[in-house]
């Protein structure tokens, strides 16, 4: 006799399939909304915080923000904080990252080019250390 073949291919299969294709842009969205504040570009890594970086005139400006709230974080209030650049055909800078003040830090005499990988990381208060990546894409992205 014929016998239907087992596997996932039933109601039930079809009705999760769905409903994990209808909620996955919905996860992708939650995570990829943030936009600048300063005209920069913003940094993707750890949830922990949000990062955006402005680069103006051989300083680059990074905004630190808590993700979940929103909240700058005082830059004063950092343990530490580094920038790295990083780009093909050279070596990698590392600079201290300097508060200047609010949740803005700075980095002065870099000169990152187009498609270099700019890199963000932070102690935070808690002793927690955060990580979050640019790719580099214009000399001046301040408004």
């Amino acid at each position: 006799m014929f016998r239907e073949k087992s596997g996932p291919s039933g109601p039930l299969f079809l009705f999760v399939l769905v409903a994990v294709l209808l909620v996955q842009p919905a996860m992708v969205a939650a995570h990829g909304d943030d936009k600048p504040k300063h005209g920069g570009i913003m940094g993707r890594g750890d949830d922990a915080v949000t990062v955006e970086f402005v680069y103006e005139k051989g300083v680059v400006t990074v905004y630190v923000e808590d993700h979940d709230s929103a909240t700058p974080i005082p830059s004063e209030k950092l343990n530490d904080a580094w920038l790295n650049v990083q780009g093909p055909g050279r070596p990698a800078q590392q600079v201290k990252l300097v508060p200047v003040g609010a949740n803005k830090l700075i980095a002065e005499g870099l000169a990152p080019r187009v498609g270099d990988r700019l890199s963000a990381r932070f102690i935070l208060p808690d002793g927690m250390e955060t990580l979050s990546i640019v790719t580099f894409r214009s000399v001046a992205s301040r408004r």
